[in-house]
């Protein structure tokens, strides 16, 4: 069963997941560094964007609503990680299954949508930085920077992210992976959106304006028509 819980004690400055989230992805930057020491500018996002997690993890504020129950965790974490832990999977015992794309455009385009993706995501967490978290939890409505334009900027990035990959490494095992991921990431953002609305009653009116991913074409307000004009009475 899936509650929102209200968070009521903010005696404690930061949870212990925070310390966790901090030294998880510090580690995975120290890690790319000591593996890479040559850095190129390929890994350089990537450790950039470790950093700004952890460091985001440092500096967010307390948590206002968190979600409980199984599923929400196990989608959200489940997404958050099973791409990365496929890629290492694969190059270390399966290369075959990342065999570059034969078409030599398709990679280049591949990788470029890749590199640009996550530099966009480390720039959308940046932005969100004081509210970030991994598991559906509501700390502050951020309507600003790339939030005014999606409501979920860090995931529109991702999508940007597989679309790369898929272009650089179009195999089957690639493709049901980026599936399984993205069936992943619908329940996360169904479980994102439900503590959201549920703690800040603007999220429903912020969700009628801004897309998913993406700006809306059409605006969907719910502004009032304008009185017919009435003439003055002689």
């Amino acid at each position: 069963m899936v509650t929102i819980r209200r968070v009521t004690s903010q005696t404690a400055r930061h949870h212990w997941t925070d310390w966790a989230g901090i030294v998880f992805f510090l580690g995975l930057a120290v890690t790319v560094l000591w593996k890479t020491p040559m850095v190129g500018v390929m890994m350089l996002p990537i450790v950039l964007c470790d950093v700004v997690v952890g460091i985001s993890f440092l500096i967010r504020r307390p948590a206002k609503a968190r979600l409980e129950g199984w599923a929400p965790r196990v989608a959200t974490y489940s997404g958050a990680f099973l791409i990365q832990t496929f890629l290492a999977f694969a190059s270390s015992w399966h290369p075959s299954w990342l065999a570059p794309t034969p078409v030599a455009w398709a990679f280049k385009v591949g990788i470029c949508l890749w590199l640009v993706g996550l530099i966009l995501n480390s720039c959308a967490i940046w932005h969100l930085r004081r509210s970030f978290s991994i598991s559906p939890q509501a700390r502050e409505l951020v309507r600003t920077g790339p939030y005014r334009l999606t409501r979920h900027p860090i995931y529109a990035t991702h999508v940007l992210m597989c679309i790369g990959i898929l272009f650089a490494h179009f195999t089957l095992p690639v493709v049901l992976a980026i599936l399984v991921w993205v069936g992943l990431m619908s329940a996360r953002v169904h479980y994102e959106e439900m503590v959201l609305e549920g703690t800040f009653p603007e999220y429903a009116e912020y969700r009628r304006q801004v897309g998913l991913f993406g700006p809306k074409l059409f605006s969907v307000g719910t502004a009032q028509e304008k009185p017919a004009h009435v003439p003055p009475a002689a």
